[in-house]
């Protein structure tokens, strides 16, 4: 029977399911069969998507986490060149 429902072709094999066993097991078989490939649908744009992801935003991430631990470099510099010129003001004014 779980042959039938990855083969299941739509329309075409509904008449041949309510002849031979009634329209209980042919709303039965439609209804897991519209389900199967509703989640096999998500399920391939979930990857689709998670590829994007590992393409685009992780190179992005590694850029700006790059330029974040320059930027805190240089304002790490910045504020030690700020304080020996605030010690050597503070010299020349006193």
């Amino acid at each position: 029977m779980m042959d039938f429902l990855f083969a299941f072709n739509g329309l075409s094999d509904m008449g041949w399911l309510l002849q031979n066993y009634g329209p209980f097991v042919a709303a039965v078989v439609f209804f897991i069969w519209r389900d199967y490939r509703r989640e096999d649908k998500l399920s391939t744009r979930i990857k689709e998507l998670e590829d994007e992801q590992r393409q685009v935003i992780l190179p992005l991430v590694k850029s700006c986490t790059e330029v974040i631990t320059k930027n805190t470099q240089v304002m790490e510099q910045n504020v030690k060149v700020m304080d020996r010129l605030n010690s050597v003001i503070d010299r020349t004014l006193t």
